[in-house]
């Protein structure tokens, strides 16, 4: 629906010399430039329904299901639907576990330092669980937070467990191993809720999990363009992009 008003233009898109017809897509960008429909008149705000497609919505605003493409249009924060639109809760758990896929090897805030990961491991080292045998590849060092990011090669990491760099001989002593969705994005201190560094004491560890959460609750309140003038507004779309 959206694309089909794109001018269209000849591309060679493989590099082989023969072009393909296809909608000129950085048509978009000039039709934001003109701020075609960036006046608040024409906005009001809503709230997404937990599983609400972007098609329901336009649907209920608009009695079509063809202007979806408009809250793409007009909310920056919305790029793509897989990332950007409000997962709700059937889909928001399978979302975080595929873009979190890899594990986390959590210390203990105990003692009030993080030096214990820092000149540990080498990234790309290969580290292995004391007891479960399971092994993995070093993918990031998170001293700040407290945990080793690991990308799984064989093997099932035990809750708790050390784990020790082949290469380096390094040994990390862990309070869990866990999947990364479930590690600290960041934390808060207890008393103010405030974004803080952790500490022994009076913190606490949002989860990467706790945090899309949270984004997902904000990402459902999107800007939508009035239903007495979506007619409007989309035949200016249509015009303003065939130039």
């Amino acid at each position: 629906m959206y694309f089909r008003y794109f001018p269209r233009i000849d591309y060679d898109i493989y590099g082989t010399g023969a072009t393909v017809n296809i909608p000129a897509f950085t048509s978009f960008a000039t039709i934001r430039a003109r701020n075609l429909i960036d006046n608040v008149a024409f906005y009001s705000y809503y709230t997404v329904a937990d599983g609400e497609r972007p098609d329901n919505v336009s649907q209920t605003l608009y009695g079509t299901p063809k202007y979806y493409w408009t809250f793409f249009m007009i909310n920056e924060s919305l790029v793509n639907y897989y990332d950007d639109w409000p997962k709700g809760t059937n889909f928001l758990k399978d979302w975080i576990d595929a873009r979190y896929s890899t594990i986390a090897a959590v210390t203990s805030a105990q003692g009030g330092t993080d030096d214990i990961i820092y000149g540990k491991f080498n990234i790309g080292e290969i580290v292995v669980g004391q007891i479960s045998g399971a092994t993995g590849y070093v993918v990031a060092k998170y001293p700040t937070d407290g945990y080793v990011e690991i990308q799984p090669i064989s093997g099932t990491f035990l809750g708790q467990e050390g784990i020790q760099g082949i290469d380096s001989q390094d040994f990390l002593s862990t309070e869990k191993i866990v999947p990364k969705s479930m590690a600290p994005h960041h934390h808060i201190d207890i008393s103010t809720g405030e974004t803080t560094i952790r500490r022994t004491a009076g913190t606490r560890a949002v989860s990467f999990y706790e945090y899309e959460q949270e984004k997902d609750i904000e990402r459902a309140r999107i800007r939508v363009i009035k239903p007495e003038y979506i007619r409007r507004v989309v035949d200016d779309f249509i015009r303003e992009i065939g130039k």
